[in-house]
């Protein structure tokens, strides 16, 4: 897989599983689970530096930005700029289950395994285009207003794939697009080019954003 690499810098990062699931800390449980993107930020992420390094073991936190009680994840960065989390205490990776919101581990590192860092400005963009209510999206391409963008299913075999309607988009090729997005204000209306998912298709999108984040 290939993606936008993003400028290095230090950073909030949630992590995103293959089908657009965000993973989020269960209090009750003191687990992760996987939740869809909802139009406010959740529990469950880290502060670290962007790319993370190597053998990288970061500290998680809840929305308030208190430390809660997770195992040591070191993470594994992984080609195209995903990352696995393996479980230091088990010697398992955290896995999926994309029936359900719970989380697993595997032995292996496979498709399931992988999660995409989402950097602040990504998670935002992506909240603004997921959430009906958060943006008017606008496609130049057939002068037609789109309802947002959602994930492929598993039933598709196509992880990391998402659409604006029937326009696919290769999620990882367009990171730093996302990253634009998440930096509009509440009233701003700008263009946006989006790299289709086949080879040579290109998508522009006029958005909208029409309010903030809820926590």
């Amino acid at each position: 897989m290939s993606g936008d690499v993003l400028p290095y810098s230090f950073d909030k990062v949630w992590f995103m599983d293959c089908f657009g699931h965000v993973l989020c800390y269960t209090p009750y449980r003191k687990v992760l689970a996987r939740v869809p993107l909802q139009g406010s930020f959740l529990s469950g992420f880290v502060s670290g530096p962007c790319p993370f390094p190597n053998n990288f073991i970061p500290q998680w936190r809840n929305i308030f930005n208190s430390l809660v009680e997770l195992p040591p994840f070191r993470i594994c960065p992984q080609d195209g700029g995903l990352v696995a989390l393996h479980n230091e205490k088990t010697g398992h990776y955290l896995s999926i289950n994309p029936s359900n919101n719970k989380t697993a581990f595997s032995p292996v590192i496979a498709d399931w395994e992988l999660f995409c860092p989402l950097q602040y400005d990504v998670y935002v963009g992506l909240l603004v285009v997921t959430d009906p209510g958060m943006a008017e999206i606008f496609c130049e391409n057939d002068e037609r207003e789109v309802s947002g963008l959602y994930f492929l299913g598993p039933g598709d075999n196509k992880p990391f794939v998402a659409s604006f309607d029937r326009k696919r988009i290769g999620f990882l090729e367009n990171l730093s697009t996302f990253a634009r997005i998440g930096r509009l204000k509440k009233g701003e209306t700008a263009k946006f080019l989006f790299r289709g998912f086949i080879s040579g298709k290109e998508y522009t999108m006029r958005i909208t954003r029409l309010k903030e984040i809820a926590f």
